[in-house]
């Protein structure tokens, strides 16, 4: 890792982007659960088991986008929020 990358990640809050705005009390159990595992692990800056959790939430996610489950809306959020992938 690059030392300017090492400045970034040491001056983020959390390890999600706490400026994406989303209201997560419409979605699956499931997926707020993973959410509050995240930010158990934010928490603790545990960022290798946030790593992997995250991957399993967008997939779960995906999942639900296919089944219109969620919006595509709430999708882009959670990979926004949690993930810091952007469109």
């Amino acid at each position: 890792m690059k030392e300017e990358d090492k400045k970034i990640i040491g001056n983020k809050k959390h390890l999600y982007d706490e400026t994406v705005i989303y209201d997560e009390a419409n979605l699956p159990q499931e997926l707020k659960e993973y959410i509050n595992e995240l930010k158990e692990y934010d928490k603790k800056k545990d960022w290798f088991s946030y790593d992997l959790k995250f991957d399993v939430l967008e997939m779960r996610a995906k999942v639900y986008l296919l089944n219109n489950v969620i919006k595509e809306y709430d999708y882009k959020k959670i990979l926004a929020k949690y993930g810091w992938l952007y469109d």
